[in-house]
């Protein structure tokens, strides 16, 4: 097999040493001949196969490329431009199927290739749910989700990602589901940059609230929710993930949890907890505007409320409730001990209904209102005080 030897012909200032290899390597592979748009700013690389020669070269500002030919003068080869071509918004594949009839008439050459070399910068207008609307520069051959993975222009944990309005370069209006493309990996749900002139990202208006141990994908950023257990001098607070998924009917368990990128690998999906109907399977149905919990999995107890040294105990299998509290010192005077509930998935459970301590259950400890014996003591003592005063200033 003859080995191709391609003469690089460098006609745009800066090509060379300023590209990236990786780049280079990498950027024919990122799209297909048919959906890259080309544009000012592209690098391309046409090769002439016949021949076993190549030239590189770049569309300028008005969108023109140069057509080269080659030289041989003595025993070198030199490219000169003969011709130009307006190559403004078309395909590489339209590009190369013209190449090929204008070099198949002046050379003989029937076997062209066309690669680009370097994808050119361009603009994006992002409005919508996203953490910042304005002007997004680009590389065209990014995808929309990478633009909208960048932190400046994620979307909001209430955005639309099944409905974005994407303007093309064309004037085409197109809707695009980024989810789909999340689930199938299929290209076409996740456009390419280089035919996008705008895309506007919409809020879902009816739909089912889930935080907790959910994935969520990476263009929405999680909106987060602080879950609290007071009491005494104490409080047990963490963070969970909060996101919105569509809903315009009642929607399965299972189907909303889908919706939100599935569960993380340590979601406890025995304690699913809806605020309109309490303890749900992935089989139930909710409400459009309910709120789904999701808990996650923890090796750890926590202990709030009257108890000594407030605080977590690493989760112990079978002990008692009776353990965790004597990890944390015992209850401290002011422990209504007989009121002890647990929070678990994001619920109250009376004392006689614990059952058997689980990972993650907030043990809390109410503080008692009025020690008989102690306060009496206490609010007599004040009041003899009062009293003898008061009876000390009337003989005065």
């Amino acid at each position: 097999m003859v080995k191709l030897a391609v003469l690089l012909v460098l006609i745009s200032q800066g090509i060379g040493g300023q590209q990236n290899g990786a780049e280079n390597i990498l950027a024919s592979e990122l799209f297909s001949e048919e959906e890259y748009l080309l544009g000012p700013g592209d690098s391309l690389m046409v090769v002439l196969k016949d021949l076993s020669l190549g030239y590189l070269t770049t569309i300028n500002f008005g969108g023109i490329m140069p057509l080269m030919v080659p030289f041989f003068v003595k025993d070198s080869v030199q490219f000169r431009p003969v011709a130009l071509k307006r190559v403004y918004n078309i395909s590489i594949k339209e590009l190369k199927d013209s190449l090929r009839i204008w070099y198949s008439s002046l050379l003989k050459v029937n076997e062209i290739d066309l690669m680009v070399i370097s994808p050119r910068w361009l603009t994006v207008l992002v409005k919508g749910n996203t953490n910042t609307n304005g002007p997004a520069n680009v590389r065209a051959s990014s995808r929309l989700a990478s633009l909208l993975s960048m932190e400046t222009y994620r979307c909001g944990y209430n955005a639309d990602i099944n409905s974005i309005l994407v303007e093309t370069s064309k004037g085409e209006t197109l809707y695009v589901d980024l989810e789909k493309y999340y689930k199938t990996g299929e290209l076409r749900y996740n456009p390419l940059l280089a035919k996008v002139k705008s895309i506007f990202v919409p809020e879902i208006k009816k739909g089912i609230v889930i935080f907790g141990a959910v994935k969520g994908y990476p263009v929405k950023m999680f909106q987060k929710q602080v879950i609290q257990a007071l009491g005494g001098n104490f409080t047990v607070s963490f963070e969970a993930n909060v996101i919105k998924v569509p809903a315009y009917d009642s929607l399965r368990v299972r189907d909303a949890i889908n919706e939100a990128g599935g569960v993380k690998s340590f979601a406890l999906l025995s304690e699913l907890y809806s605020s309109k109907r309490g303890k749900v399977t992935l089989d139930d149905y909710l409400p459009v505007g309910d709120t789904l919990y999701v808990p996650p999995f923890t090796d750890k107890v926590f202990v709030a409320g009257e108890v000594r040294n407030p605080g977590y105990v690493p989760y112990l299998p079978g002990a008692t409730l009776e353990t965790y509290l004597s990890y944390c010192g015992g209850f401290t005077n002011r422990a209504a001990y007989h009121r002890i509930y647990v929070i678990r998935a994001n619920r109250k459970v009376p004392k006689g209904k614990i059952g058997t301590v689980q990972p993650g259950d907030i043990i809390f400890v109410p503080e008692v209102k009025l020690k008989w014996f102690e306060d009496y003591l206490t609010l007599a003592q004040v009041v003899s005080s009062l009293l003898i005063t008061w009876v000390t200033l009337k003989r005065l």
